[in-house]
């Protein structure tokens, strides 16, 4: 029961510490959130152009060969687009776990959100709305400005 306890004083301590403290858990989330999804973006892109040089013949039936040529230009699309906002939502949790960037931080929570541009959104929003909540506290914005954390944006 010791552990427990300690483990729950720990995770309070967390929910009601200092500001900088509350942001380094969102914060180690949407990094792992970030890395993910330039992983399943890579696998996205390279699933699917192993599959075109393949050469899948396209299915015969007008409604299913539709959908599969949509699949073909979409599922790469949205893979370039996850996996160029990848390294954004990495660099904005980075700040956020610095509170350097508040800007960045916001930008990384709100591409993580959006899942064309987070193809691991399954976890992206529930931890990207968990940033967002603590981002708009104001005692954390402040710990962002304050001359003291070097706040620069």
């Amino acid at each position: 029961m010791p552990k427990a306890e300690a483990r729950g004083r720990e995770r309070r301590r967390l929910m009601t510490g200092d500001a900088s403290e509350r942001l380094k858990l969102p914060a180690m989330g949407l990094i792992l959130v970030g890395s993910i999804n330039a992983l399943a973006s890579l696998v996205l892109i390279l699933g699917r152009l192993a599959t075109l040089l393949k050469g899948a013949p396209a299915p015969a039936d007008p409604d299913r060969r539709l959908g599969y040529e949509l699949w073909n230009v979409l599922s790469p699309a949205v893979g370039l687009l996850s996996l160029l906002a990848a390294p954004l939502i990495v660099y904005g949790a980075i700040r956020m776990y610095r509170a350097k960037s508040y800007g960045a931080a916001r930008l990384a929570a709100i591409l993580a959100l959006i899942p064309v541009t987070s193809v691991c959104c399954v976890p992206g929003i529930p931890v990207a709305l968990w940033a967002l909540v603590v981002l708009h506290h104001p005692e954390v914005k402040a710990a962002f400005f304050n001359p003291q954390g070097g706040a620069d944006s």
